[in-house]
């Protein structure tokens, strides 16, 4: 759970150092760390690990982002580049719009975590943003441990991290569905960091609609495809659609045609 802390600046994110000032003399300044701004090499390896962010998706950046003409993916792409090239001006007109967060939707492999991912480094990279990644089931896993008499960590001393973080990468959402108590967890989790203005990424496979009260009682029947809200709730979904707005990507499931692709290729 706890962050590898620079030996530099101590997870502050800013050092003290010396510069020579217009009158000659030398005067002590703070400055940005190094370590918040990883570019490559061992600085990036560190930067990566800070960020939780997984192998598998380690090579997602903008650049490697790969955009199919006519989808939906040129736009999401767009609109997260302009978010994090404003990503220090939110907030200036409109006060709400500060820790405005990103809900990705749509299908398997349409490239909704690695745009999250992209964004999570690009505001790493750029402004030093303290975030990490967090499988959605995997931190519901850590919360749950604490539980456990066992274990070292306390329930708060698993959440309290995770709310303090500037930017939260919450992928996954809605893989399993929810017990009660994992719903007001995550409620408590997300109104927390609403509250205190935290942007909050998050990835979902399952689209958002509002749903009639005869549609969701349809649920059991599977009548129908299943929604976010059929899988989170009402009330977490509309906290969410007011921390964050929402990103749809549609298109074919990437990851199956290049496995298809490489398939291909083996046989040839």
């Amino acid at each position: 759970m706890t962050m590898p802390e620079c030996e530099r600046c101590r997870g502050t994110g800013f050092e003290i150092a010396l510069v020579d000032s217009a009158d000659g003399e030398q005067r002590e300044v703070a400055r940005r760390c190094a370590c918040r701004h990883a570019t490559a090499g061992d600085n990036a390896d560190r930067l990566r690990a800070a960020l939780r962010i997984p192998p598998r998706y380690e090579h997602c950046t903008f650049a490697t982002f790969e955009v199919e003409e006519g989808i939906p993916q040129r736009d999401a792409l767009a609109r997260v580049m302009r978010y994090c090239s404003t990503y220090l001006e939110r907030g200036a007109v409109h006060l709400n719009d500060r820790g405005l967060g990103l809900l990705f939707t749509g299908g398997n492999g349409t490239g909704k975590t690695h745009l999250a991912v992209a964004v999570l480094r690009e505001l790493a990279e750029r402004y030093g943003a303290r975030g990490q990644f967090w499988d959605y089931h995997e931190l519901m896993r850590e919360i749950r441990n604490s539980y456990n008499p066992a274990t070292a960590l306390t329930e708060y001393e698993v959440l309290e991290p995770i709310i303090e973080l500037e930017i939260l990468l919450l992928d996954d959402l809605g893989a399993w569905k929810m017990t009660d108590w994992m719903n007001d967890t995550l409620f408590y989790v997300l109104n927390q960091r609403y509250l205190a203005q935290r942007p909050t990424l998050i990835t979902t496979n399952y689209p958002d609609k509002e749903l009639s009260a005869r549609e969701l009682s349809q649920a059991e029947a599977t009548l129908r495809r299943e929604y976010l809200v059929d899988r989170i709730g009402h009330r977490l979904r509309s906290r969410l659609l007011e921390a964050c707005t929402v990103v749809r990507l549609e298109g074919r499931d990437r990851r199956q045609v290049a496995l298809q692709a490489s398939n291909q290729r083996l046989l040839q």
